[in-house]
């Protein structure tokens, strides 16, 4: 339990004051013994929360202010008025959260013990009552609470882990009544529910929480517009990399999720982990690729690119009028428009050694360099469709178009699509 609050507590170890939300119940006395407990920390006190809803709320009191005197913690009990409501529950919340905010000082920690299991509870409700992607993201860890902060320290901590340490440190706890009481729905879902999918689904509560985590660091359907733009390199939509290092990790994880959606990917938490450590973090002059089932995430020149893992010929050579558009496997679809004469073209690939003097430049280049200099991928190169007349290359796919055959293909337009 230490290692777990000591984790999840680092970042407010700091802060002038430690406030436990203390009802005296299971969950915050096993947070309150604990972190009494802890070697460091900043002071620490209980606030218990007196609703007036119970005939039992006195005793209640008592018992917090007395188990806190007995472990040296400094204790405050504040008497609450509970509107009448249709739900007695969240009107009840709404009192606790005004109180919290009228005791806190500035820069307290609230700290409150909602666990692993009260986090399933709550996003298994949402769901039922049809919540959107912002309910789907569950209890947050940690958020402002007026000019303090409220922390949940034992999310990822079981109910049954706290039962154990609550048993091995022979603590005493308050079992409100109406926590049995299956007329609330989180009692219903708590009493009657989930032990039948813990039954079939152990997991449950671990697979709520990452579906939480992810949820938690969704972005907008439209903010990974902003890191992408259009390009002929690749089917899908290309990744700048310089603004994807510019987010945050959860939103970076977000971000690519969202990317590579597009192709119908869905990557796992550590595929996506795997994935940012090849291609933000590798050295700038390489060329990582990483393979996701039948696709590839490449990179170049600070772009990231989707690409589809298809078997390709590089000594495919067909004929070609022009006519229809001419399907070549892995590389994607040639087809042309105009042309006043018939023309007969071997369509191949490059084999090494091609030069062109496209339109404007003065002389012939080798093939290679013009590619590299428009900055066309080294994947995309050995699959560009070069065109063919009386065995001297004609043409480069629909990027150029040679000196020596412009007069005879003048009326003559290519359009390449890429496949993948």
């Amino acid at each position: 339990m230490e290692s777990v609050l000591l984790d999840s507590l680092k970042s407010y170890l700091d802060r002038p004051r430690w406030v436990v939300a203390f009802s005296g119940g299971l969950d915050s006395t096993v947070l309150l013994h604990a972190l009494n407990a802890l070697p460091e920390r900043p002071e620490l006190h209980a606030l218990h929360i007196h609703h007036g809803l119970q005939s039992e709320a006195d005793s209640w009191q008592r018992h917090c202010e007395d188990f806190a005197r007995h472990h040296g913690i400094g204790c405050s009990a504040l008497k609450v008025s509970v509107e009448d409501s249709a739900s007695i529950e969240e009107a009840a919340r709404r009192a606790r959260y005004e109180a919290f905010e009228q005791f806190l000082n500035p820069g307290d920690v609230l700290l409150q013990a909602h666990h692993l299991d009260d986090q399933a509870e709550t996003l298994l409700l949402r769901f039922f009552r049809g919540t959107g992607l912002e309910g789907l993201r569950g209890m947050p860890a940690a958020r402002d609470l007026g000019e303090a902060v409220l922390v949940r320290p034992l999310l990822d901590v079981s109910r049954r882990e706290l039962e154990d340490y609550a048993a091995q440190h022979q603590l005493a706890w308050i079992e409100d009544p109406s926590n049995r009481d299956t007329g609330f729905d989180r009692n219903y879902l708590r009493h009657k529910i989930l032990p039948q999918v813990e039954a079939r689904w152990p997991g449950y509560r671990t697979t709520l929480a990452r579906l939480a985590g992810l949820a938690a660091t969704a972005l907008p359907d439209d903010a990974v517009s902003n890191l992408t733009f259009h390009s002929r390199k690749s089917t899908w939509s290309a990744l700048d990399l310089d603004a994807l290092r510019s987010l945050d990790e959860g939103s970076r994880n977000a971000a690519l999720r969202q990317w590579l959606g597009q192709a119908g990917i869905t990557p796992s938490l550590a595929q996506l982990q795997a994935l940012q450590k090849s291609m933000l973090w590798s050295s700038p002059d390489a060329e990582p690729v990483f393979e996701l089932g039948p696709f590839q995430v490449r990179r170049f020149q600070e772009v990231l690119y989707i690409t589809r893992l298809t078997s390709f010929d590089p000594e495919l050579e067909v004929s070609w009028d022009g006519g229809a558009a001419l399907e070549l496997p892995g590389a994607g679809t040639l087809s042309a428009l105009g042309g006043d004469q018939p023309e007969r073209f071997t369509v191949r690939f490059r084999r090494g050694g091609e030069r062109c003097q496209p339109a404007g430049r003065a002389h012939s280049q080798r093939l290679k360099k013009l590619l590299q200099e428009s900055h066309i991928p080294p994947w995309r190169r050995d699959r560009l469709p070069l065109i063919y007349l009386d065995g001297e290359l004609a043409a480069v796919a629909d990027l150029w178009i040679c000196a020596d055959f412009a007069e005879r293909l003048a009326g003559w337009r290519f359009a390449w699509e890429p496949e993948g």
